[in-house]
């Protein structure tokens, strides 16, 4: 009798165990923890390992030309309101959003088995040679390019066609058939990786 009560409260926390594990992850939740991620595993498991108070710092398109550095950078925050810059993380948090470290922090469009954002980058700029070489009315406009994350193996793609054939929709066969098939599917790039979400779920 002892040892069938002892195996009933071992099954319990197992149950129990497992249900605390299940709905955590960024998949599972949209219930985000505010913090910064210092790693691609603290982003999937939901769970920054660096919290407090966090400011971003955003720079003007002109600052990024002459620093030859990201939008915006990460500080913390400490007692005396004295903001120091975080300088090695993987991404942060502000309780509604997620965003990626990638030139800067970029945020997650959508998250599911690739998660997609928008990476921003300055196209470069001819000299000004009557400044010294200093830009001022050519400073150019900023780009963007859509990029995907897989939230499985943590591996970037850029958004092309090349890599949509070769590394995303290749794990499922009769996605990329329809893709192949598709004569606008240049224009669906995003498209099919909501599609593609939709249909696969991940697992790690």
């Amino acid at each position: 009798m002892r040892q069938l009560v002892l195996s009933i409260m071992l099954c319990t926390g197992l149950v129990q165990y497992t249900s605390a594990q299940v709905g955590t992850s960024v998949y599972d939740t949209h219930q985000y923890k505010q913090g910064i991620y210092k790693t691609f595993q603290e982003f999937r498991a939901n769970n920054p390992s660096v919290t407090g108070t966090i400011s971003v710092r955003n720079r003007t398109p002109a600052a990024q030309v002459y620093l030859l550095s990201a939008p915006n950078e990460l500080n913390l925050v400490d007692s005396t309101g004295k903001e120091k810059k975080v300088k090695k993380y993987w991404g942060y948090s502000d309780g509604t959003s997620i965003y990626i470290k990638d030139n800067g922090l970029n945020k997650l469009e959508e998250i599911g088995y690739y998660c997609l954002y928008r990476f921003h980058s300055i196209t470069s700029a001819a000299t000004n040679r009557t400044t010294g070489g200093m830009v001022f009315e050519n400073t150019p406009p900023q780009t963007a390019d859509k990029r995907v994350l897989n939230l499985v193996t943590g591996d970037v793609y850029d958004l092309t066609m090349f890599n949509m054939r070769k590394y995303i929709l290749s794990q499922d066969t009769a996605l990329l058939r329809e893709f192949n098939e598709d004569k606008q599917n240049k224009n669906r790039l995003v498209y099919y990786i909501q599609k593609f979400n939709q249909r696969n779920t991940p697992s790690w």
